[in-house]
């Protein structure tokens, strides 16, 4: 066999591929360090009776049945492989300010805080103390009906007088069918539209002041991050307090979620107080506000 011949072979060859790239990584980490790991000095790996159930129930969920004992042992094998390199790894310092390994690693230890802080049943008074500090986040929303005419301000001169004069028209007719504004995607119509809902289509201003306004009449213009609207409200039904009985479960949800995130939030900071915070003062300087005369220039 000539010598191209073993190229094109060996090229082929996916552990000579393997053993290429950990000459590199290796080398590269004794051209950094001077020197390599010591094997010695590292504890060995260990696969527990967990990691084995683990392995097994992962492969019946996916294949819904056991793995015969090939299977398994190659899984415990992978298993192994993969923790290998991972120590490796994290003794050549391979992970240092890897940006995915800390955002893994900071969620990983968020879930574990979630699991093993032990939430208390509260009390019945405690529960409903809950409840009348956050009533509105457990009452029916209010809704409203409306029509409204847009008036673009990339396709008027004048919008703002466009609007009052077809105001004065609507009110005399009564009406918006014989008036046309300025199309628009989102609609002219909307029914039984919540304020959240609202906000998200036009802005939390517009939603807030079409909801203050009475059935019947046109009013305007009021503005959105469209432009103007003309708009009459049709139907408003208020928002509807529920009972502590009829909500209890989701007051006891509501409850446990909050507790959970004060238990977090304790937990960051006595995790500030155990390692400090250091800013650089050219850090700190970022961080500090702008005043307002220098973003206006900007």
């Amino acid at each position: 066999m000539n010598s191209s011949n073993i190229y094109r072979v060996l090229s082929k060859e996916p552990l000579l591929h393997f053993a290429l790239i950990g000459a590199v990584v290796f080398g590269g980490y004794y051209w950094l360090n001077g020197r390599l790991p010591v094997a010695d000095e590292a504890e060995p790996i260990h696969i527990r009776e967990g990691d084995i159930q683990w392995l097994k129930q992962t492969w019946a969920s996916q294949w819904l049945r056991d793995p015969t004992a090939e299977e398994l042992s190659g899984l415990v094998n992978d298993l192994v492989g993969e923790q290998l390199l991972a120590r490796e790894a994290e003794a050549m310092g391979l992970g240092e300010n890897d940006t995915i390994i800390r955002r893994r690693l900071a969620q990983k230890l968020k879930f574990v805080i979630e699991d093993t802080v032990q939430l208390a049943d509260p009390t019945e008074d405690e529960l409903r103390q809950f409840y009348a500090s956050h009533m509105a986040s457990f009452a029916t929303p209010g809704t409203v009906s409306f029509k409204q005419i847009y008036l673009n301000p990339e396709q008027r001169k004048e919008p703002m007088a466009d609007a009052t004069a077809l105001l004065a028209e609507m009110r005399s007719k009564g009406n918006g069918d014989t008036v046309a504004g300025d199309r628009l995607l989102l609609g002219d119509d909307f029914q039984r539209v919540e304020n959240s809902a609202l906000s998200e289509m036009f802005g939390a201003e517009f939603a807030n002041e079409v909801f203050a306004l009475e059935p019947g009449s046109w009013k305007g213009p009021i503005k959105s991050g469209y432009g103007l609207h003309l708009v009459m409200v049709t139907v408003r039904t208020p928002t509807e307090l529920r009972s502590f009985d009829t909500v209890r479960e989701a007051v006891l949800t509501q409850w446990r979620n909050s507790r959970q995130e004060d238990l977090s939030s304790a937990y960051l900071i006595n995790l500030r107080k155990k390692y400090g915070v250091l800013y650089d003062d050219s850090t700190k300087a970022l961080l500090e506000p702008q005043s307002v005369p220098s973003v206006a220039a900007k």
